[in-house]
């Protein structure tokens, strides 16, 4: 069956041959997780293959070789493979190779070397490679072309051609959507830093905490119940306890790691996509390379400095399947704090990503009634349970909104005087009232209409003539996180 290429794919594989025409030697492409890096890369070692061009593709893991591999063989494509436990093949020109494995073994001719989920490179097994392939090209992908420190990729690749932001695939149906809810934010303060993350033995020792373990279950039957899920620990004590957890609260749950043996590993994640098992504990196991779009929550219980690592877990929940509108992330590990959104839009360099300013500062949720509040910094706690959204100048008005909806039950007014006023409030700002914060002020009143005395009611055909006060304009709405319409 011949696999077709989407728009994104076809225009990303032109700017990279663009680039090497140009006499550009080494190109540095990023596409967010979920979006099909293997299958672009895939289509340029296809086109190599069949003008008899030597390619090298380098990986890092098991689980990501094996992908790769599937892909080539589903586009007959002969592959040689250079992995521990098998013997290499050197007559095939198309060859996979580990990392570990290659700097152990001859080299095989190549042309080409595509260096897949290449934020890895940094190591000094990658960067022999520079010096081993002085005339080919040269191909990094990646969803997060930075490293641990900040910094980027100059010192390797001469250019970055970045893709689409996040959302865009999003409003496109490329990826899913995501709701976010805190669990909880753990106190990190007495943790060391090594190599600019955590030391993950004085991590781990927080992170065991009766109170965040708890709140891992609460977190999870409170937003993700009976949903297939995966849990991202800190090490392998902190992952078998989370298993364990989950199991005796009946919840079917298992764990895995580096040194769970690989059939077993399989059979596992295999009972995981069956759905016999809900909850899937690990330790960086089930990050690049696994594929299970089906998954419908993440939870995220391992702090982190680490940015890539961070999107590759809220990764795994963002790719499209048959009846799921959105992936949860719970975050029980601060992340939020941290890193932002997965999906707010990152300006990514060669140097690195230049941070996102928030010129307020101000942080939005909703509870569990839909209101939106403010989460103030200083009393983190009241965050927790609530869904996060990430903040608009619509959510940031509306905080105006509820102020005025408060002082009105306060002082047992009518309740439309806090729609009026907030009206005289957008008029002063010259700002015209928008859909989004119609609907948000019309389902608060409606709610409360029902349950104040008569004298501070309003009849429901009041907001007939306020939504012919919206301009009629050509736009395109979609349903946000919190279920209120909004512009896409």
């Amino acid at each position: 069956m011949v696999e077709t290429l989407r728009p994104y794919q076809k225009e990303g594989i032109t700017r990279i041959f663009d680039e090497w025409r140009k006499g550009t030697r080494s190109v540095l492409f990023q596409m967010p997780t979920g979006t099909g890096k293997t299958v672009l890369f895939s289509e340029i070692v296809k086109m190599g293959h069949d003008r008899d061009r030597k390619i090298l593709i380098v990986a890092h893991r098991k689980e990501l070789i094996e992908q790769i591999t599937k892909k080539l063989n589903s586009k007959n494509i002969d592959t040689g493979l250079i992995i521990s436990g098998e013997k290499s093949d050197y007559s095939k020109i198309v060859q996979v190779a580990s990392i570990q494995t290659l700097n152990k073994r001859k080299h095989p001719h190549a042309n080409l070397i595509i260096i897949d989920e290449c934020h890895h490179a940094k190591a000094k097994t990658y960067r022999k490679l520079w010096n081993i392939y002085p005339d080919a090209k040269f191909l990094g992908v990646t969803a997060t072309p930075v490293r641990l420190n900040g910094s980027g990729f100059d010192d390797l690749f001469d250019i970055l051609i970045p893709s689409m932001q996040v959302k865009d695939f999003i409003v496109q149906g490329y990826i899913s959507d995501l709701k976010y809810f805190i669990g909880s934010n753990p106190n990190l303060k007495g943790v060391k830093k090594q190599r600019g993350d955590y030391v993950r033995k004085m991590l781990s020792s927080v992170m065991l905490d009766n109170e965040l373990m708890v709140k891992l279950l609460d977190s999870y039957k409170m937003h993700a119940l009976n949903k297939s899920m995966i849990v991202f620990a800190v090490d392998v004590e902190h992952s078998k306890n989370i298993a364990k957890e989950y199991s005796k609260a009946g919840i079917s749950s298992v764990h895995i790691d580096a040194n769970t043996p690989p059939q077993q590993r399989n059979d596992l994640i295999k009972t995981f996509k069956n759905g016999d098992i809900k909850v899937i504990s690990n330790v960086e196991i089930v990050t690049e390379g696994f594929d299970f779009p089906e998954c419908e929550a993440v939870q995220l219980a391992r702090p982190t400095k680490s940015l890539s690592l961070y999107l590759q877990m809220v990764g795994r929940v963002m790719r499209k399947a048959r009846n799921k509108r959105y992936g949860l992330v719970l975050d029980n590990a601060g992340l939020w704090l941290e890193h932002g959104f997965a999906t707010i839009d990152r300006e990514w360099t060669l140097m690195g990503v230049k941070k996102r300013k928030d010129n307020s500062g101000k942080m939005i949720a909703f509870n569990e009634k839909g209101v939106v509040k403010e989460i103030k910094k200083n009393n983190l706690a009241e965050a927790e349970g609530l869904q996060l959204v990430e903040l608009t100048a619509e959510l940031e008005r509306l905080l105006t909104f509820e102020l005025f909806l408060q002082e009105s039950k306060k002082n047992n007014n009518k309740l439309l005087r806090a729609f009026f006023r907030y009206s005289d409030y957008l008029d002063e700002k010259k700002i015209t009232l928008s859909k989004f914060e119609l609907d948000y002020c019309k389902k608060r009143l409606n709610k409360l209409n029902e349950n104040v005395s008569e004298d501070r009611r309003f009849k429901p055909g009041f907001w007939y003539m306020q939504e012919k006060r919206i301009p009629n304009r050509s736009i395109t709405h979609r349903k946000d996180q919190s279920g209120f319409i909004s512009k896409a």
